[in-house]
Formats: structure tokens, sequence, C-alpha cells
């Protein structure tokens, strides 16, 4: 009776040590590929959102600006002296020296000589027709963040109190997005009827998955020139 024998087939052990290299070669291709499209996604949200933040800030100075009266326009520079804060989840802007205050307050940029050279970080308004005072200012936190923030007021005759920590304060801008610098120049034009501002803004994004070196601008910087009264934005 004859012995039969079975061949079986398989792979050697070289065989697999090189499939196994060749998958973990294309693994980690694919792996750093799909890392560099999500970076690459995560970082267009967050400078869209600069862009969309920046769009949005504008367009309320824009809007409140020019629909006012020189006269019911008032520009102070409080920077040195008032910081934004979040205590119990409440947006307040707190005063480190109550006692300039009323230097602060006392004459708005805009009657001080030449204004060419006086920059401010707060603005009030009062849209024609309207009672109510809108004031909008730029604030830096503790940390150094900057927010533009906003506060109403129906009965405004201390502006000093526009921005007081029992002020109820709108935050402009979002939580992920840092304004890095923000200024309001006043333009004086000579006709005493309409005057112009200059609003400079740096906002960038806080969240940023990529390395400074990735060839998108991190900033994201607006000018807007508002003039009053005659409501042209030039």
């Amino acid at each position: 009776m004859k012995q039969k024998y079975l061949k079986y087939m398989g792979f050697s052990l070289v065989e697999m040590l090189l499939t196994i290299m060749i998958l973990s070669v294309v693994m980690i291709l694919v792996a750093t590929t799909l890392n560099t499209v999500i970076k690459a996604s995560n970082t267009a949200n967050s400078k869209n959102l600069a862009r969309s933040d920046i769009n949005y800030m504008m367009d309320i100075f824009n809007r409140s600006v020019s629909n006012a009266q020189l006269d019911d326009v008032y520009l102070y520079n409080s920077s040195l002296e008032r910081t934004f804060s979040v205590e119990s989840g409440l947006p307040m802007i707190l005063t480190t020296d109550i006692s300039n205050i009323g230097d602060i307050y006392g004459e708005d940029l805009i009657s001080i000589g030449d204004t060419s050279t006086y920059n401010g970080n707060e603005i009030h308004v009062k849209i024609y027709g309207f009672p109510v005072w809108t004031c909008l200012g730029y604030f830096k936190d503790a940390n150094g963040y900057g927010y533009l923030v906003k506060a109403t007021n129906p009965n405004l005759t201390d502006h000093s109190v526009c921005f007081d920590q029992n002020a109820v304060i709108t935050i402009l801008n979002s939580f992920s997005v840092d304004v890095k610098d923000f200024t309001i120049q006043y333009v004086d034009i000579g006709d005493d009827k309409n005057s112009m501002f200059v609003i400079n803004s740096t906002v960038t994004p806080l969240f940023w998955p990529v390395s400074d070196a990735f060839p998108v601008t991190r900033d994201v910087s607006r000018q807007l020139v508002i003039s009053t009264e005659a409501l042209t934005r030039y």
C-alpha cells in the first residue's frame, strides 16, 4: 500500500515580513495624508471664522457710526485703565484705577486739537432719530487677549458708566478668535458737518493646528473708513 504525502502551500517568513513592511509604509502614507488634510481643513475653518468675525464687527461699527451725527459721536481712550473680564460667566469691564475715569471721559478725543495723533478704543454713538446710545469698545483681558464689546444705554448722561460693571455687555467676537489689534482714529475734514473715522482691526484665530511655516497667513486685517451724517462709505 502506497503512502500518500500531502503538500501544503503557504508563505514563507520572508514573504510575510515583506508584506507587513509594504502595508506599514502604505498605512503610514495614508495616515500622514489624512492628518494633513484634516489639519488643512481645520485651518481653513479657523481662518473663515476669523474673517466672519471681523466682517461682522466692522459692519456693526459701520452701521452705528455712519448713521449718527458728529455731535452725537464721542471717542475715548481707556485702554490703559479698563480691562475685559469674565466672572461667574458674565462678561464685564473692570477699571484698574477709578480715580482716572474723570480724566478719561472728561473730554472726548474728537474735541482735542489735532486728533490725527489720537487713537481711541471706545466710541459712543447715538443713531440719528433714536434716543438710545450705543457704546462700542475694545478691551484686553488679563492674558492679553482682545475683545470687541457692545453696550447700550437709553439715558446716557455720564459716558463713564456706559461700560461700568453694571452694564450689560455683548461680546462681538468669538472666544476662539483674538482681536489682536484695534484702533479708531478721527479725521477732521473741515466742513463742521461730516467727519471720517478710520478703523483698523487685526484678528487671529486661537486654534491653529499647523505651524506658522504653513503657507497661510494667520492674521486677518481690515480697514474701514466711515463718514458721519452723509452716510457715505468710502
